[in-house]
């Protein structure tokens, strides 16, 4: 296996168990983050880490990269916004 194939399932790994571990901890929050159907989000949720490892060295990439779409009732600015890292206040501290 070439390194760039390491290097590719080593991330694809990687961003299955983050998947996984979300899906498991918010199922919805999970969906709108990682681009999952109901389907999908059954599916991730029972994966065990052999399987996990398995789909992993596929040689193709997962994960999905740019561009979002933006829906045609959100302007892009405000569809940006919505994917800014939200800070906990101090009364949720």
């Amino acid at each position: 296996m070439s390194t760039l194939e390491q290097d590719l399932a080593q991330l694809n790994f990687e961003y299955l168990m983050l998947a996984r571990e979300a899906v498991r901890s918010n199922a919805l929050e999970a969906a709108w983050r990682f681009g999952l159907n109901q389907k999908q989000l059954a599916v991730m949720e029972t994966l065990t880490v052999e399987k996990i490892r398995e789909l992993a060295g596929n040689s193709r990439a997962i994960i999905r990269l740019l561009p979002l779409q933006t829906p045609q009732h959100m302007s892009p600015a405000v569809h940006s916004a919505l994917l800014l890292p939200t800070h906990a206040t101090s009364e949720e501290v």
